[in-house]
């Protein structure tokens, strides 16, 4: 199933890869959980440890941070419409694990196109 969040983690594919030193820097292996209708429908690793992104869960290396959201507010977050503090305070935004590394990966997830 193609969810608008995919070209959103395409996206975070190829900026991991032109910013592998800001990546390292982050150095923490983020999970996302990507739900439809309250049910986690995909999932993303993005291991900053190793520069890797890829669509299914983390292989080989311990999850710091495990995020959940939907598809619809990921891809509003992503795009700026929706401040992730908001989504976290609102629920619509769950965090597991160390919630301060999240803060440092924000910037490397900033997207300014349009989808």
């Amino acid at each position: 199933m193609a969810l608008p969040s995919d070209a959103i983690f395409q996206k975070i594919i190829d900026g991991v890869k032109d910013n592998e030193a800001k990546a390292k820097a982050v150095n923490g292996v983020f999970l996302y959980k990507i739900t439809k209708d309250g049910k986690v429908v995909k999932e993303w690793t993005i291991d900053c440890k190793n520069v890797k992104v890829y669509e299914g869960p983390a292989k080989d290396v311990k999850v710091d941070t495990t995020l959940t959201c939907s598809d619809e507010d990921f891809v509003d977050i992503a795009l700026g419409k929706l401040n992730p503090q908001a989504a976290f305070m609102k629920g619509k935004l769950k965090i597991a694990g160390n919630i301060m590394l999240t803060q440092k990966l924000a910037p490397l997830l900033k997207t300014d196109s349009k989808l």
